[in-house]
C-alpha cells in the first residue's frame, strides 16, 4: 500500500545526507521512499544522482531509466539516464537520450552541456588516444581491451595500480621526459610493468597483439637469451622460459597462446628491499607499537634509528613527525618544518631511493600537516593541504576528512562572529527600518542579528514578519519554525505562522496555527482575531462556485491532506457526498474522526457546498 507521508520523510532524510556528500546513507532513505511508494519519479531520480556520486553508474542507469519510464515528460529524467550512460561509455544512448530531454526543455543548460559532452567523447572514442606524448582517458577503448584480456580486467580492481595510472595520466598532459616529474613517471612505469599495460590499453592498445609487433634489437636479444636458458631446463628466478616450453599439446591451437598469458604461475613478489631498509622497517614497526603505547620518548629513537639506516624514505620521517603532534603545540612547528624540508627534497629523495617519496607518501606527509593546522585552528591552511594531498593521492579517506575539517571552519567561524549585545544593536536597527517599512533593510539587520545570536527565538520572529511584508512567506514559514523550536511558549510566532499561511491560501494550517497559539494563551487577541478570519473565508470558500487553482494546488502537495484522501473511508465518504448527502451528513455526525478528517478537506478547499 502507498505511503506518500512516509515516503516524503525518507526522502527528505536523503536530500540532507545528499547535501551533505553522504551519499550511501542517502541512497538507504531514497530505497525506503521507494518501497513506501514506488511510483513516484522523484525518488528514483534522486538515487540515481547518489549511485552516479558513487560512480555505480550500472545502477544509476537503472534508475534513469526507471525514472523516464514514470514520467516521459520530465526533463531531469534524461539528465539522470545521460550522465549513467555516458560514463559507461553508451555514448550513442547519451546522445540520444540527451536529444530527447532537450525535446522538453530546449534550453536546459544541462542537458545541452551532457550532450555536447557526450558527443566530444564519441568523437574522442572514433578518432582514438594517442599515447605518451598526449595521454587521454578513453573507457571505452579500455572496456573493450579488457573484454579481450582478462588479466586487463583483473587490473581494475587494484585500487594502487589505478591510482597511479590516472595521477601518470594526469601529469602525462604536461611533463616532458627530462623534468623531474617526467623521470618519476618513467619510474613509475619501470616499478610495475602493469602500469604501461593499462595506459596502453586506455589509449585503444590490443594488447593482445602487441607482442607480434615488438621487434627491436633488444626484444631479439631477449628471445635469444631466453632460448639459451631454456637449454639447460633449470631457468633462473625471474627469467621467463622460452617458446619452446611454452608449445601447448597437439591438441590445442598454437596460434591462441600469446606471451601475454605467461603471468599464469603467480610467484610471490620479491622482496626486493635493502639490508638496510629491512633493518629501518623493523626499527619502524617497533616505533608504531611504541606510539600506540604512548612512550613517545622510546617511538622517536626507534624512528630516529629507522632515519638513520635508510634516509630517503620520507615514512619514516611522517611517522616521527607524528610522535611530536601527539607530545603537545609546542612541537607543532618543528613538525611543520620538518616534514616541509622532505616535501622540498622529494625528488631528491626518489631518485636516491625510488618510491621513496611517492605520490601516496607525500600524500600522507601533506595530511599530516593538514592535521596539524587543524589542531592550531588555522582551518584555511589545513584545508589547502588536505587538497594538495588529494593533488597527490585522491582517497576518499582524504575527501572525507577534508569536509569534516571544511564543516569545523564554518562552525569555528560562526562562533567566533557570537556577540549576544552586537545582535540587540542589530535588532534594534531592524525593528527602526521596519517601522519605517523598509522591509528590506529591516531584514539585513536581522540576518546580522540572527549570525551574532541565533539562540534568540525572538529575532526569528522579527525577521519572519518582515518576509510575510516581502511577501516571501515560504521562507517566514522556515523562520517561525526555528522560533517555535527554540521557544515553543511564544505565541506571536504561532500568530505570524497563521498569517503566513493564510497569505499562502493554505487555510487549514492557518486554522491549525491559530489554535496551537490559543492553547498557549486563550486571551491571546492576534490569534484569536485572526482564527475569525480564517473561518469567515473558508465558509466563504466553500460556498463559493469558483475554484481556486491556487488553494487546490498548495493543498494537494500537503502529505496530511494526501494521507487522508488516501484514506478509504473517506473515499468511501466522499463517494456517498455524491450519491446521498444526508446518508454522508449522518455519517459525518456519528464519527468525530470522519468529521474532523472532513473539517480539514473543507479548509483545504477540497470539499465545496457552493
Amino acid at each position: 500500500m502507498v505511503n506518500k507521508e512516509k515516503a516524503a520523510e525518507h526522502k527528505a532524510k536523503g536530500n540532507i545526507d545528499f547535501q551533505a556528500k553522504r551519499f550511501a546513507e542517502a541512497i538507504e532513505h531514497f530505497t525506503e521512499a521507494i518501497k513506501e511508494d514506488p511510483t513516484d519519479h522523484v525518488f528514483f531520480s534522486n538515487r540515481s544522482a547518489c549511485y552516479a556520486s558513487l560512480e555505480k553508474y550500472d545502477k544509476a542507469l537503472e534508475d534513469g531509466e526507471e525514472c523516464v519510464k514514470l514520467k516521459p515528460d520530465w526533463a531531469k529524467g534524461y539528465t539522470r539516464k545521460g550522465l549513467a550512460e555516458h560514463f559507461l561509455g553508451k555514448f550513442d544512448a547519451a546522445i540520444e537520450t540527451y536529444k530527447a530531454g532537450l525535446k522538453l526543455a530546449p534550453e536546459d543548460a544541462t542537458l545541452k552541456e551532457g550532450l555536447k559532452k557526450a558527443t566530444e567523447a564519441k568523437e574522442a572514442k572514433e578518432t582514438g588516444g594517442s599515447s605518451f606524448g598526449g595521454l587521454s582517458f578513453n573507457p571505452a577503448a579500455l572496456a573493450a581491451a579488457a573484454s579481450r584480456n582478462p588479466r586487463l580486467a583483473s587490473y581494475f580492481q587494484d585500487k594502487d595500480l589505478m591510482q597511479k595510472v590516472m595521477m601518470i595520466m594526469k601529469m602525462g598532459e604536461s611533463s616532458m621526459p627530462n623534468t623531474p616529474q617526467g623521470q618519476m613517471l618513467m619510474q613509475m612505469v619501470q616499478q610495475d610493468e602493469r602500469v604501461l599495460e593499462v595506459i596502453l590499453g586506455l589509449q585503444g592498445a590490443d594488447l593482445e597483439e602487441r607482442p607480434k609487433e615488438e621487434t627491436t634489437e633488444a626484444k631479439k636479444k631477449e628471445e635469444n637469451k631466453e632460448e639459451k636458458v631454456e637449454a639447460t631446463d633449470t631457468p633462473s628466478p625471474g627469467v621467463q622460459q622460452t617458446r619452446k616450453a611454452e608449445t601447448p599439446p597437439p591438441s590445442s591451437p598454437p596460434a591462441k597462446r600469446t606471451k601475454t598469458e605467461e603471468p599464469k604461475k603467480e610467484p610471490v613478489a620479491a622482496d626486493n628491499r635493502t639490508d638496510a631498509q629491512k633493518e629501518a622497517d623493523i626499527f619502524k614497526a617497533k616505533g608504531n607499537e611504541l606510539y600506540k603505547k604512548r612512550k613517545f620518548a622510546e617511538a622517536l629513537e626507534m624512528y630516529d634509528a629507522a632515519i638513520e639506516k635508510e634516509p630517503n624514505d620520507i615514512l619514516y620521517v611522517n611517522n616521527k613527525c607524528a610522535v611530536w603532534t601527539e607530545m603537545g603545540p609546542e612541537y607543532y612547528d618543528k613538525a611543520l618544518e620538518t616534514l616541509s624540508d622532505v616535501v622540498a627534497r622529494r625528488y631528491e629523495i626518489n631518485t636516491a631511493n625510488p618510491g621513496g617519496a611517492s605520490f601516496e607518501k607525500i600524500a600522507k606527509v601533506f595530511s599530516r600537516m593538514a592535521s596539524i593546522y587543524e589542531k592550531k585552528k588555522d582551518f584555511d591552511k589545513s584545508i589547502e593541504f588536505y587538497n594538495k594531498s588529494l593533488m597527490e593521492d585522491n582517497n576518499r579517506h582524504t575527501r572525507t576528512t577534508l569536509r569534516d575539517v571544511e564543516r569545523a571552519k564554518e562552525k569555528f567561524d560562526r562562533d567566533a562572529y557570537l556577540d549576544p549585545s552586537k545582535a540587540e544593536g542589530h535588532r534594534e536597527k531592524g525593528n527602526e527600518f521596519f517601522k519605517e517599512k523598509k522591509f528590506v533593510e529591516a531584514k539585513a539587520e536581522y540576518d546580522e542579528a540572527i549570525k551574532r545570536n541565533p539562540k534568540d527565538a525572538k529575532l526569528y520572529s522579527n525577521r519572519a514578519a518582515t518576509l510575510t511584508k516581502l511577501m516571501a512567506y515560504p521562507d517566514a514559514l522556515r523562520d517561525l519554525e526555528e522560533c517555535i523550536k527554540l521557544d515553543p511558549k511564544f505565541v506571536r510566532a504561532y500568530s505570524r505562522k497563521g498569517a503566513a499561511h493564510f497569505f499562502m491560501k493554505e487555510f487549514h494550517k492557518a486554522l491549525k496555527a491559530y489554535e496551537e497559539g490559543l492553547k498557549i494563551d486563550p486571551d491571546n487577541e492576534e490569534c484569536k482575531m485572526g482564527r475569525q478570519q480564517v473561518i469567515a473565508k473558508i465558509s466563504a470558500t466553500t460556498h463559493s462556485k469558483e475554484v481556486d487553482e491556487e488553494q487546490i494546488r498548495h493543498a494537494m502537495a500537503d502529505p496530511e491532506i494526501q494521507q487522508i484522501l488516501h484514506d478509504p473511508q473517506i473515499k468511501m465518504f466522499l463517494g456517498d457526498l455524491q450519491r446521498n448527502p444526508v446518508e454522508a451528513q449522518k455519517a459525518m455526525r456519528a464519527d468525530a474522526k470522519l468529521a474532523e478528517a472532513v473539517e480539514k478537506l473543507m479548509a483545504a478547499g477540497i470539499i465545496r457546498t457552493g
